[in-house]
């Protein structure tokens, strides 16, 4: 298409409107098209020359021009409208969208309106994947086997999900709001609600035992614990948390306690009594405590046969049949029987004997005579007890699971809150990329401030999961070889894109690499660049320098800011979780979770963390990696 100079203009500013995705038209007060850019033809299959002069009821349809009607009947009246649609393509497919009615006002009569619509599919689908996030949180609540609960900074709930109030021995309704501090035991009340609040006007983690009195009678342990949920502010917004019934695993330890008492107390030795048989005369002998055992007088005289009447037929039988095999092949016997006193009391007796030889002769039969009654029961009862305690152990394994499923839950929660967030972030950061391409900067501002917010919050989850991660690890680390200059390209690729060229390496060493474990040094080296960025002006850069140590043997790492250094009142603590190096400056208060998270990591590495240079004109931070 050629053009004289003097429609270069308008030929170009036609080139512009259609170059643009979003719907660009000029509609005059009869609401007829006077202009349509080409992005009509893909949403309505219309030629935009060929729109010209046509009514906008009947581009839209009676359906959802009557939608519109009410935003067209306002910008003609001289209002700006500005609303979302969904609007239906010839292609069959619906595109959600952002539309805005400006209205032409000329010497103070509406002339017209201009329409812009632009298409924000990705945005509802960014919201979509929120909403679907939600659903799935709601789903893994209800599977929890803890109570899971939101609870606002005084401790009114929001949020149970039906595990919590099956506990409590709540309602729905009756779990929200204060409702929960009627379950409480009396002499629990005053306690879990002071301390509660107290810890909510702190902002710290919750964590505590009480007891709650259920409406069927029974009086139950609990254990929970919850974190507080903070705004952009760092303020409290409310608590997230879980709660356990813990009597039973208290119960098995009690039992468990006694059980270890009671083995230490059946440790006693009943007294013994011995006897003889001599077989050539066939005289018995019985000695002092033999015949206490027996409850016959002091002067009682046994006789061999008369020995029978103090057993049970069948014990009998036991202990005839292992005399005769004594006598016969010189078997000893050990056994334990029922018995009869004197006094016709029941016991039970261990009869132990053998053969006496003289020059291969038997001539006598001795043993010992031992009352195993309280043994008998003490082994009875103990062999009860080691079944209660395999039991109650039993139990505790299956609560300590259902313990560790809790912390897994937790961390699927965690996951499952952060994905959504990567993914609404990345919507936003496309959202607000095409609205600056288009110049909408009042569109695209908010969009960028809510990317940056999106960015705070996942910066936040990062570091909080860190901490949890460092201060529940056992284990000591395992240092690998790592090369230095991957480690420092991937913290610094870490940053965000437009802050990586601030980022100046220099290079005092030739050692190419050094003994850590990566991934922890990654954060830590993270968390110093991401402080350092934020607190040096936008035009100035951020040095890092790596060198050697010979004393100690270590790899020195500085990350050089040139902000305005660190105020002398929180150097002391600056290391400490919850400290902020900077607060007020530039950036917005965070968790104060970065230097403390480079602290335990440098600990973890047997190194240190320090800041080695502090004024107006900047400061540095040395990482001291010592090496094995």
């Amino acid at each position: 298409m050629n053009a004289s100079p003097a429609q270069e203009p308008a030929f170009f500013l036609r080139r512009l409107a259609d170059l643009v995705p979003s719907m660009l038209a000029y509609w005059d007060k009869d609401q007829r098209c006077r202009f349509a850019n080409h992005a009509y033809e893909r949403w309505f299959g219309v030629d935009p020359d060929a729109l010209v002069g046509t009514s906008i009821r009947d581009l839209l349809g009676p359906e959802l021009f009557a939608l519109n009607r009410p935003h067209i009947q306002a910008a003609l009246a001289g209002t700006a409208q500005a609303f979302e649609r969904l609007v239906p393509g010839p292609d069959g497919i619906g595109r959600h969208s952002l539309a805005y009615y400006l209205p032409d006002i000329v010497d103070g009569e509406v002339h017209g309106f201009v329409v812009q619509v632009t298409e924000i599919t990705a945005l509802k689908t960014a919201e979509v994947a929120l909403k679907e996030s939600e659903a799935r949180f709601r789903t893994l609540a209800e599977s929890s086997p803890s109570g899971i609960y939101f609870a606002d900074a005084d401790g009114r709930r929001s949020y149970t999900n039906t595990r919590w109030q099956e506990i409590f021995g709540l309602g729905n309704e009756q779990a929200l709001g204060e409702g929960w501090i009627s379950a409480l035991h009396p002499d629990d009340r005053d306690r879990v609600v002071t301390g509660w609040r107290e810890i909510a006007a702190a902002g710290r983690e919750f964590a505590m035992e009480f007891r709650v009195c259920k409406g069927d009678g029974q009086v139950r342990l609990l254990r929970t614990r919850a974190k507080p949920v903070r705004a952009d502010d760092g303020t409290v917004r409310g608590f997230v948390g879980a709660l356990d019934d813990i009597t039973a695993q208290r119960d098995a330890e009690e039992r468990l306690r006694a059980s270890e008492h009671l083995l230490d107390r059946t440790g006693r030795i009943a007294g013994v009594g011995g006897w003889e048989v001599d077989l050539r005369s066939e005289r018995v002998t019985w000695s002092a405590h033999t015949r206490r055992i027996h409850e016959v007088d002091a002067d009682y005289t046994p006789a061999l046969l008369g020995s029978q009447a103090f057993y049970p037929p069948e014990a009998w039988a036991r202990l005839d049949a292992a005399i005769r095999a004594a006598l016969k092949d010189g078997t000893p016997w050990d056994l334990e029987v029922p018995f009869i006193t004197a006094k016709s009391r029941h016991l039970w007796v261990r009869s132990f004997g053998e053969i006496d030889y003289e020059d291969g002769v038997p001539v006598r039969l001795v043993g010992a005579f031992q009352d195993i009654t309280e043994h008998k029961r003490h082994k009875e009862e103990l062999q009860r007890e080691q079944e209660l305690r395999i039991e109650s152990e039993r139990q505790a394994a299956a609560l300590s699971r259902l313990l560790k499923e809790r912390e897994e839950m937790l961390d699927v929660l965690a996951h499952e809150v952060r994905q959504p967030l990567n993914n609404a972030s990345a919507a936003l950061q496309g959202a607000a990329a095409t609205l600056a391409g288009l110049q909408h900067d009042a569109a695209a501002a908010p969009l960028m401030r809510a990317q940056a917010v999106m960015g705070q919050v996942l910066a936040s989850i990062d570091n909080t999961l860190a901490v949890a991660s460092l201060l529940a690890r056992p284990e000591p680390i395992q240092p690998g070889d790592t090369d230095i200059d991957t480690l420092l390209a991937v913290a610094i690729a870490d940053m965000p894109v437009a802050e990586r060229r601030r980022v100046v390496i220099d290079r005092a060493t030739a050692t190419r690499t050094a003994a850590m474990d990566m991934s922890l040094m990654r954060l830590a080296l993270r968390n110093l660049l991401s402080n350092a960025l934020r607190y040096t002006a936008p035009d100035k850069a951020v040095t890092v320098r790596v060198s050697d140590s010979d004393d100690p043997l270590a790899l020195v790492i500085d990350v050089e800011d040139a902000g305005s250094g660190v105020p002398a009142d929180l150097v002391s603590t600056l290391f400490e979780r919850g400290a902020h190096s900077r607060p007020g400056h530039i950036a917005p208060h965070g968790l104060g979770l970065g230097l403390y998270i480079v602290r335990r990591v440098m600990e973890l590495h047997d190194g240190r963390v320090e800041l080695v240079r502090n004024g107006s004109e900047g400061a540095t931070f040395r990482l001291l990696v010592v090496q094995p």
